[in-house]
């Protein structure tokens, strides 16, 4: 185990996040944990792995657990679920399964998170639940009631699993998740461009995995149409694989950088949404390849931030009505654009947003807090998330904050919008209670494990505790 004082800065991937803990320890197993809680029985705790969030969830001034080392991967007698270490990888728990001809039920944009961070945040694919709705045990390191010393608990059932399920890490330090799992299977796919919200949604139907594009500046929109099919994999599934590589996520990465960062000539931004963009989409043509293949992509390969907001279908199309009006009036001179939505003056032009915005459609979770938690109004509508990034320069992100903190309070209060517990999070705790339903049953739950608060921090009392 490596075990360490600490003077040094720890940070997250995207370098919003950063802070001193006074311990920083790397156990190799679930005892070392257990020794570990013991040993700095006077410390707040909290755990990391592979970094990949940006709320202010890791942050700790006490004992800070890096779990990438408890990477144990079982899978159960009936094949039905698996075991996995915290501190594993998904994408390396994808091929583990691969070569078992299994996979997982639901897997994200991109797959470089570990499983106990995924599961905790209620990471999400499109078209199916979360990655938490598929858990089905959680093993949690916290201290007994009683005797104080560190201890082991399995939640397998009823509340405690659904808060365990997405849990930020409140109610303890989890050590493994039981995942279920399902054979392997391929994914076809078709890039279609669409003028409307309406076209769009009208292929959920056929395409049940699609995503799509809503794109600044041409306001059009560009669907990933998907589903899963029982064809072989395509002849030019390797060639779509290197257009998407290289195309996709290293070309248009690379421009966006330059225009973004180097040129910051708005106007070339916006032509280049409207005139070039359209030319570098291959069209109807459809493409089968493995699920793991076609639905990740590599985001983490270029630094960024990101906010995600979450709606139901039924205030999808005005809330992107919505932040078009607003990313129209962030990206223009005071006063040279309407302003119906309460806009501050002095935000005019503060901020122009610059890649594709990513909607991702998901059905309800049984959690207690994940974004796709069912509404007391609606318990049946599926959730659709919506994706904000910048990759501006680290210096030069007031702008994207000043956006963020100013929309994400706007749509909670005019749509009821969630947003992602793992990405930038502007919400208070105030506005959550509102918005989940179920949220004090999380809190006395989290209470029962942790009454002394032990796992949390400034960020979780601000935001949920």
């Amino acid at each position: 185990m490596s075990h360490r004082g600490n003077s040094s800065v720890e940070s997250n991937f995207g370098r919003n996040v950063s802070f001193v803990p006074a311990i920083v320890a790397r156990p190799v197993n679930v005892q070392e944990v257990l020794d570990l809680l013991d040993e700095h029985q006077n410390l707040p705790v909290r755990a990391v792995a592979s970094r990949h969030a940006w709320s202010e969830g890791i942050k700790t001034s006490g004992l800070l657990l890096s779990l990438e080392k408890i990477c144990e991967i079982r899978i159960s007698e009936n094949r039905e679920t698996v075991f996995v270490g915290a501190g594993c990888k998904i994408k390396d728990l994808l091929k583990y399964l691969a070569v078992e001809g299994l996979t997982l039920p639901s897997v994200g944009l991109i797959d470089e998170q570990t499983v106990a961070g995924a599961t905790a945040t209620g990471t999400h694919g499109s078209g199916k639940h979360s990655l938490s709705h598929y858990v089905v045990s959680v093993q949690i390191a916290h201290h007994d009631a009683d005797s104080g010393t560190a201890c082991l608990t399995r939640l397998d059932r009823g509340d405690e699993l659904k808060a365990a399920r997405c849990s930020l890490g409140a109610l303890g330090v989890v050590v493994e998740v039981e995942l279920q799992v399902r054979p392997s299977y391929n994914v076809s796919e078709y890039l279609q461009r669409h003028d409307s919200l309406s076209r769009v949604l009208s292929m959920e139907k056929d395409c049940p995995l699609q995503q799509f594009f809503f794109m600044p500046w041409s306001w059009h929109f560009f669907g990933q149409h998907r589903k899963e099919t029982d064809h072989k994999r395509s002849l030019l599934a390797p060639l779509y694989r290197l257009y998407w590589h290289v195309g996709i996520d290293w070309g248009l990465h690379l421009v966006l950088y330059l225009l973004a960062k180097i040129v910051r000539v708005r106007s070339f931004l916006r032509g280049f949404y409207r005139f070039v963009v359209p030319l570098t989409i291959i069209r109807n043509r459809k493409v089968t390849d493995d699920s793991h293949k076609m639905l990740t992509m590599e985001h983490e390969l270029f630094r960024h931030i990101e906010i995600e907001i979450f709606v139901t279908r039924s205030r999808l199309e005005e809330s992107l009505s919505f932040l078009k009006s607003a990313l129209s009036i962030f990206g223009s001179s005071t006063g040279n654009s309407r302003n119906e939505i309460g806009v501050p003056d002095d935000l005019h032009g503060s901020y122009f947003h610059h890649y594709p915005i990513c909607v991702r459609r998901l059905l309800t979770d049984d959690t207690l807090i994940s974004m796709s938690t069912p509404s007391i109004s609606n318990d049946d509508e599926d959730w659709y998330a919506i994706s904000l990034i910048s990759l501006e320069w680290i210096s030069k992100r007031n702008g994207f904050f000043g956006f963020a903190d100013w929309l994400a309070p706007a749509m909670a209060t005019r749509f009821g919008a969630r947003c992602h517990w793992g990405k930038y999070f502007p919400l208070d705790r105030k506005t959550n209670d509102v918005l989940y339903p179920q949220i004090e049953a999380f809190r006395k739950i989290a209470m029962k494990f942790d009454p002394d608060r032990r796992f949390a921090n400034d960020w979780l009392e601000e935001t949920l505790l």
